[in-house]
């Protein structure tokens, strides 16, 4: 019994070393001072309640493959288009409740979100 556990130990120290090796290497997929606004819970109310932008949200995990290379198109859209649109990203990881609340399945999802702009039923005029 004790070789077995000898073995086992040090199977598990090996995969507990490559999970940090791993782990050290995974590396935020958005730079915090980008052009994209990263969206956690308090970001995503104040991005909700900006009535006065388009928004562009992508929803993604920092593991995703198909993240990976998206977000170097993703960055030039926002900084081609950021006087005119708001560009936000919202990571999975981090914010789960969003993504359940958004109905996102699978990364990288894409949403636009437009301002809100009621209309008066007897004049047509347009309003926030």
């Amino acid at each position: 019994d004790r070789p077995a556990m000898t073995a086992a130990s040090g199977a598990l120290r090996a995969l507990v070393a490559l999970a940090c090796v791993h782990g050290a290497a995974l590396q935020a997929l958005y730079p915090d001072n980008g052009v994209l606004t990263k969206l956690d819970s308090k970001g995503w109310e104040a991005m909700q309640a900006d009535l006065q932008h388009v928004w562009v949200v992508e929803f993604y995990a920092d593991w995703c493959g198909h993240c990976k290379q998206f977000a170097s198109a993703y960055q030039k859209a926002a900084a081609s288009l950021a006087p005119f649109v708001k560009f936000g990203a919202v990571n999975a990881d981090v914010s789960p409740d969003i993504m359940a609340a958004q109905g996102v399945n699978g990364y990288p999802t894409v949403k636009i979100y437009l301002p809100e702009v009621t209309t008066n039923p007897y004049t047509g005029a347009a309003s926030r």
